[in-house]
């Protein structure tokens, strides 16, 4: 293994590594579920197959990309700080063994899983496929967090951000390939929704081998210097007990973040499906266009049977694009987390409340232009992005209730990282566990209900996120003392994201039909950064933090965007 000079990142310029990496690799799945959910693919229905698997997958997944990585991160991050260099490679094995277990044993626990959990969601018994197709790719996501974890406590985020885009291409190429070439050769949308989903088991492989390979090769440039000046390393059994009682909340909170889908998944099915005994012509009459839309172009028309996963189908693409903005904001939360461990254990009061406020504003930036954007334009991004009916006329309403949700869901989840980097793992989980019995009593309530039924997902995401944000800010300022700029790093972005919204009610394009949109959301953008100038939402040292950040600042100051 080389041994090459260790470069440590700031948060700034890690959050623009994974931040960018993570914009890419959301317009390449876009690329991939867009014309995977259009009518020439898998369709309305067949995306409700996929949907349907991928949204048990997801929390597996998540578990494994975001919660294991935050423990090992947290770990290497502290055993850096305090020069036990020897601990910091030794958490490394001892990770991959634990990690590699835990691949096998979900592995194991989703093929057990997927007979019960069929059985109560779907009444067609078509969503096996796509799931079986998913089940090996939670061995290679164990494998690929041992290594992302490993190399973020280092403040190394170039490894993770390649690693996504490997994973995310993967999955774009062989998906779209796969899912077109079963379609083609079964006319069956519910294998080619299974062809997708092996698309994403190997692109997943691929990331994971990509990873292993540059530790081997490239290594983590520790010095054998630093080696030999290093403290002994615990032992193995005392490493592995620091990092189960810092991953066992971590984990479970990371598994809470996911309660959406997993709610979503085996909840929503489950109501639609009772309420379609009694409730099913209410329903047919509700989407009675989109239904005749879908029947048009089917070579069979849509039974109430299939109802459940049709309607989830279109759940799950406005749901797909709401999640952009916590998937692109939670990456601000990973690269802050070993940055804001190091000032806490320094205890150094200054730089813990500039590693929270800019967490906290780069985030408002970022979620709440896009949440008032979903909320004023919903069905005119869901007719933008989809070409079905049933995307316009369902989805769009469940898009502007996923607005609201983006604005507190971006900026809580990253507030649950900052949690867990000053050892309150226990807090958030809390924070996350009771939002997650708000969102199951919601959704019983709502999706229950036959005149509101698949909109009811959208409210208990609105309703869990909202609690979230709340208790996450409230937790913050009591355990760390400091309390952020509110005015600052909110209202400010908050104020610019309104008129922004507002924008797109004086310039209403819509009868201009897909180009109207564009345009419109384009002067809603030049809205917001103009509104954003005048009320001095910028700062220097927001500048200043970034790469080249003398330069830029000289660039706006005398462009007068920073005064």
């Amino acid at each position: 293994m080389a041994e090459n000079k260790r470069k440590q990142q700031s948060f700034e310029y890690g959050a623009i590594i994974l931040l960018c990496s993570t914009v890419l690799v959301k317009i390449i799945g876009a690329i991939f579920k867009i014309p995977l959910g259009n009518e020439k693919l898998l369709g309305d229905l067949g995306f409700g197959y996929f949907s349907s698997a991928y949204d048990l997958f997801l929390p597996v997944y998540t578990l494994a990309m975001a919660g294991l990585p935050i423990a090992i991160s947290r770990v290497v991050a502290e055993k850096m700080v305090q020069g036990r260099y020897k601990d910091v490679r030794k958490s490394l094995k001892v990770t991959s063994r634990i990690f590699i277990a835990t691949g096998l044993a979900a592995t194991v626990i989703m093929l057990i899983l997927i007979k019960p959990f069929v059985s109560l969601t779907d009444s067609t018994g078509k969503t096996v496929y796509s799931i079986l197709a998913i089940v090996p790719s939670l061995f290679f996501c164990c494998v690929m967090s041992t290594y992302r974890g490993y190399f973020e406590g280092l403040r190394n985020m170039y490894p993770t951000a390649v690693s996504d885009i490997i994973e995310a291409l993967g999955k774009l190429i062989l998906g779209l390939s796969f899912a077109y070439i079963v379609l083609k050769l079964t006319n069956n949308v519910a294998f080619a929704a299974a062809g997708a989903m092996a698309g994403i088991t190997v692109g997943g492989a691929a990331a994971a081998a990509f990873l292993y390979l540059r530790y081997k090769i490239k290594g983590d440039g520790i010095t054998k210097q630093e080696l030999a000046e290093s403290p002994a390393a615990e032992s193995s059994r005392a490493i592995a007990k620091t990092l189960i009682v810092i991953a066992i909340p971590i984990v479970l909170t990371s598994l809470a973040n996911s309660i959406t889908s997993l709610v979503d998944v085996t909840m929503v099915k489950w109501q639609l499906n009772r309420i379609m005994q009694d409730s099913s012509q209410v329903i047919r009459d509700m989407y009675a266009t989109s239904i005749a839309d879908y029947n048009r172009f089917s070579a069979e028309a849509l039974t109430n049977a299939e109802l459940p996963t049709f309607l989830y189908g279109i759940r799950g693409k406005a749901f797909t694009i709401y999640n952009l903005i916590p998937t692109i904001t939670s990456v601000l939360g990973v690269s802050a987390l070993p940055v804001l461990a190091s000032a806490w254990t320094k205890k150094d009061k200054q730089l813990i409340k500039r590693n929270i406020e800019s967490p906290i504003k780069f985030t408002a930036l970022i979620s709440m232009p896009a949440g008032f954007g979903f909320l004023f334009m919903g069905d005119e991004i869901m007719g933008l992005i989809y070409n079905t009916t049933a995307s316009h006329e369902i989805g769009g309403i469940m898009l502007r209730i996923y607005g609201l949700a983006a604005m507190f869901a971006g900026l809580a989840i990253p507030m649950t990282s900052m949690l867990q980097s000053i050892g309150k793992e226990k807090v958030s989980l809390r924070n996350v566990a009771i939002g997650a019995v708000l969102k199951v009593i919601v959704n019983f309530i709502f999706v229950g209900i036959p005149s509101v039924n698949i909109q009811g997902a959208a409210i208990g995401t609105f309703v869990l996120y909202l609690f979230i944000f709340v208790m996450n800010l409230l937790s913050i300022i009591r355990y760390t003392g400091v309390k952020p700029n509110i005015y600052k790093t909110i209202v400010k972005p908050f104020a610019a994201a309104l008129c922004c919204g507002l924008s797109t009610l004086i310039f209403d394009l819509s009868r201009m039909g897909r180009v109207g949109t564009i345009i419109e959301i384009a002067i809603a953008a030049l809205v917001y950064v103009v509104v954003l100038i005048l009320i001095n939402a910028f700062e220097p040292e927001d500048i200043l933090s970034l790469p080249k950040g003398e330069k830029l600042l000289s660039v706006l100051k005398k462009a007068k965007i920073i005064r």
